[in-house]
C-alpha cells in the first residue's frame, strides 16, 4: 500500500506537534519512505516559507526547540523492521536541517532584514555544505572562507551606513576597510562590528558557544547579559573570547594567531578539547555522523595538533593510542563507546 503525501498543513502541525495520531503516522512513514526524494525537499521548502510568515507570533528559540522535537520524532519512529536504515535517515535530516534552520538566521535580524527588503535589496545566500570549505567574495571585496556547515547571507549591494551580512557556522573573514561605513555581522544572538580586520568567527546555530579571535586590526563583539542588555568587549589582536549562550558568561583569552583559521588549510589543533566538541567539527568537516554512546566520554579532554592532512581515520587512531575508547565506524556512521 502507497503511503500517501502529507500536505502542507499536516506537515505544519506535525513540526509543531499540534497534529493528530492519525496525521503523525502518516508524516512518519511518508519520510521515512521517501526523505531523500525531490517531492520530501519541495515539502520543506514550503515548511520554511510558512516559518519565515510566522515571525511576529513564533519566537526563534520556539521554531529551534520545535525543530530538535521534529528531528526526534522522526528518528524515533523508524519501523522496527528497517532500523538498519535509521543511520541514512539521521544523516538526511542533518541535511534537510539547514533548510529549517536557516531562517533562525533572518529572524535574529528580521526587523532590519524586512526594511530592507522593502527597498529592493537583493539578497544573497551562500552555504559550505558538511565535508566541504567555500571561498567568497562580498560586494565590498571582503572576502570570507566558510567551513563546513556554514551560511552567510549578504545584499547585492551594501547601501546606507552600514554594511550587515547574516551569518551561522565557522568563518574566516578578511574585511575590506572602510571607516565610513562599519561592518556588521548578526549571527544567533551576537554581533560583531568591524572596521576593517582579519578574525575567525565560530558560531553554529546548534552550538551552545561563540567563539570570535582577532588576528589583525579590532573587532567589538556584542551580546546579551543574563539582564538582557547588550554588552561590548573590545579584543586586541591575538586575543579571542568564549561565549556561553546558555549562561551568558564572557571568557577572554590569549591564543596562538598561527592556530587559528587552520581549517582553511585541512589543519586541526585541539587544545583543551572535549571529545563531544571534537565531534562536532570532525562531523562537519567530513561529513559523517559520530554517536558517543557513554556520556561519561564527552568531556575528555584532548590536547593534539593534526597538520599533515590526515583522513579522518587517522585522526580517530590518534585520539584512541591508549585504547581506551571502543571506536566503530560503518561508512558514515561511528560510533564511539
Amino acid at each position: 500500500m502507497q503511503n500517501p503525501t502529507p500536505t502542507r498543513q499536516e506537515l505544519s502541525s506535525y513540526f509543531f506537534d499540534r497534529c493528530t495520531p492519525e496525521i503523525s503516522n502518516k508524516v512518519e512513514r511518508w519520510f521515512f519512505k521517501n526523505g531523500n526524494s525531490q517531492e520530501a525537499k519541495k515539502l520543506l521548502f514550503s515548511l520554511w516559507e510558512e516559518l519565515e510568515d510566522t515571525t511576529s507570533s513564533t519566537s526563534p528559540e520556539e521554531i529551534q526547540a520545535a525543530f530538535e522535537q521534529f528531528k526526534a520524532r522522526l528518528l524515533s519512529s523508524a519501523p522496527q523492521e528497517n532500523k538498519s536504515k535509521k543511520p541514512n535517515l539521521f544523516l538526511w535530516i542533518q541535511r534537510i536541517a539547514a533548510i529549517l534552520i536557516l531562517p533562525l538566521i533572518i529572524f535574529s535580524g528580521y526587523l532590519f532584514y524586512q526594511h530592507q527588503k522593502e527597498e529592493n535589496i537583493v539578497w544573497i545566500e551562500k552555504s559550505a555544505g558538511y565535508g566541504d570549505i567555500k571561498h567568497i567574495t562580498l560586494p565590498d571585496n571582503t572576502t570570507v572562507w566558510l567551513n563546513a556547515g556554514s551560511t552567510i547571507i549578504y545584499p547585492e549591494e551594501f547601501i546606507g551606513r552600514f554594511r550587515q551580512i547574516f551569518f551561522t557556522g565557522e568563518g574566516h573573514f578578511s574585511v575590506a576597510k572602510n571607516k565610513e561605513k562599519p561592518f556588521i555581522i548578526k549571527s544567533n544572538e551576537s554581533s560583531i562590528e568591524v572596521l576593517g580586520t582579519q578574525f575567525n568567527l565560530k558560531s553554529y546555530s546548534n552550538d551552545n558557544r561563540i567563539e570570535v579571535a582577532l588576528l589583525d586590526g579590532s573587532v567589538a563583539f556584542c551580546y546579551p547579559s543574563t539582564t538582557d542588555q547588550e554588552m561590548k568587549c573590545i579584543l586586541s589582536p591575538g586575543e579571542q573570547v568564549y561565549y556561553n549562550r546558555t549562561t551568558h558568561n564572557l571568557e577572554k583569552k590569549n591564543f596562538i594567531l598561527s592556530d587559528y583559521s587552520s581549517w582553511k588549510d585541512g589543519k586541526y589543533y585541539f587544545k583543551n578539547e572535549t571529545l563531544e566538541n571534537i565531534a562536532k567539527q570532525l562531523e562537519r568537516n567530513f561529513d559523517v555522523n559520530i554517536i558517543i554512546k557513554n556520556d561519561s566520554l564527552k568531556q575528555i579532554p584532548y590536547h593534539m595538533a593534526f597538520v599533515n592532512n590526515e583522513t579522518l581515520d587517522d585522526i580517530l587512531s590518534a585520539m584512541n593510542l591508549d585504547g581506551y575508547l571502543t571506536i566503530k565506524r560503518d561508512g558514515k556512521i561511528i560510533e564511539i563507546y
